[in-house]
């Protein structure tokens, strides 16, 4: 399923600028007055709406005038219930993806169900997806379970287990300056939700570049330029 949508226009000048720079310069015969964005929504059945709804309108704020065409997928092999199987249904096939032409990709994290994440169902999928989005978009944003997918299959760091669930509204601190945080307070509070998380030191160590982290929850923003900018948020 697609959505098109244009702009409301209130982003902030450094976040237009970059998207303009996208848009202006086609990639694989995309359009230069919109911006081809594909999120691949994994959440659980009950935030599936939700979790597109609040996509779609960060990027419409950010935009700046540019039409918005996001196209929705998901893991097939998420457990779902008839519900979310229902829902679901509406989206684009992942096999859609491969011959898709996306500026960029969203890819959202989901329930975990095993301690390790090649375990997951939905493990080569996911992993397939990571690969295309690095040949095939500008850019590729990776939030929570995602994130931990991510760096474990680009890079072999390891989530490591919390004592008990990360939850809440957490201060994080601006630690870097990244065009895609200049436009961005000093301080800003963050919503966490998980029962992992990644040490710092291994990112760092494979090359990885923290914006953003919290006293109380580690690290929370951090990205990676490879062929794709790798955009990860442990949080959501």
């Amino acid at each position: 399923m697609s959505t098109h949508a244009q702009s409301t226009g209130l982003g902030g000048s450094g976040r237009a600028e970059r998207l303009h720079h996208a848009a202006v310069t086609p990639r694989h015969g995309s359009s230069p007055t919109r911006l081809d964005i594909g999120l691949v929504n994994n959440m659980p059945d009950a935030a599936l709406k939700a979790t597109q709804r609040q996509f779609l309108a960060l990027l419409r704020a950010a935009a700046d005038g540019l039409t918005i065409k996001l196209t929705l997928y998901t893991l097939p092999e998420v457990p779902r219930t008839d519900f979310g199987r229902d829902e679901v249904s509406r989206y684009s096939d992942l096999s859609d993806l491969w011959q898709s032409t996306h500026d960029g990709l969203i890819v959202t994290g989901t329930e975990p169900r095993a301690a390790d994440l090649k375990d997951e169902p939905y493990w080569e999928s996911l992993t397939r997806v990571l690969e295309w989005a690095e040949d095939h978009t500008y850019s590729t944003i990776l939030s929570c379970l995602a994130a931990h997918a991510g760096i474990l299959h680009l890079d072999g760091i390891e989530r490591r287990p919390l004592g008990d669930k990360r939850f809440g509204i957490f201060e994080c601190v601006r630690v870097s300056d990244h065009p895609l945080t200049a436009a961005a307070p000093s301080h800003l509070r963050m919503p966490q939700s998980r029962w992992n998380e990644v040490p710092e030191e291994a990112l760092l160590a494979c090359g990885y570049r923290v914006l953003t982290r919290s006293e109380g929850a580690g690290v929370d923003a951090f990205v990676k330029q490879r062929k794709s900018l790798f955009v990860f948020f442990q949080g959501h």
